[in-house]
């Protein structure tokens, strides 16, 4: 089943690839990739966020494909996942930016309070534990990121990371083991 995908059109594509030829999808990537990822950089204008937003959108297609009616035209449902993704990117690190901020107003206002040593471990305390995450295999780290920066449940983990629910849970406790191993060998905590 070695044939050229090249001729067909997208909607057919998802077709092929909901009868199980993965390759259709990749087609469908190599298609789509580029465009997206210029339209989502010009709406974020930072190059490292659209390709983490490029990542998310195509997480979104091959998780919602079988959704997807193959009697409408793929390229909107494809640019439509695009735009949201970029709109809840930004919302989201807009959210961030106000919170940071306000967590820098409560940091300044303790630190009119603490000694410029107080201050220093702090910062350092948090560069340490930044370390720590970045330090995990990325098994690890994902599944710990989902759960503590995004908030979400293990089932919803277990589904993006195609593992069953008790593994996501396991490889959440290692996560928090291995950081407080790094955090203990460097005598933060």
């Amino acid at each position: 089943m070695n044939r050229d995908l090249t001729p067909l059109g997208d909607e057919d594509l998802v077709k092929v690839f909901k009868d199980g030829n993965e390759r259709a999808f990749d087609e469908l990537y190599a298609r789509y990739a580029s465009k997206l990822k210029r339209l989502i950089y010009y709406y974020l204008g930072d190059a490292e966020e659209s390709d983490d937003v490029l990542h998310d959108v195509f997480l979104r297609v091959f998780m919602h494909i079988d959704s997807f009616n193959t009697e409408k035209v793929f390229s909107s449902w494809i640019y439509r996942i695009a735009v949201n993704c970029s709109k809840n990117y930004r919302k989201k690190n807009y959210r961030n930016r106000v919170l940071l901020e306000s967590e820098q107003m409560d940091i300044e206002n303790t630190i009119n309070n603490a000694s410029p040593e107080d201050i220093f471990i702090k910062q350092e305390d948090m560069r340490a534990f930044y370390s720590a995450v970045n330090s995990l295999k990325d098994n690890f780290k994902i599944v710990f990121l989902l759960r503590f920066d995004h908030g979400m449940q293990y089932s919803q983990i277990s589904q993006v990371i195609r593992c069953p629910e008790r593994t996501a849970k396991w490889r959440m406790q290692k996560a928090i083991e291995k950081i407080i191993d790094y955090l203990k060998d460097r005598d933060v905590v």
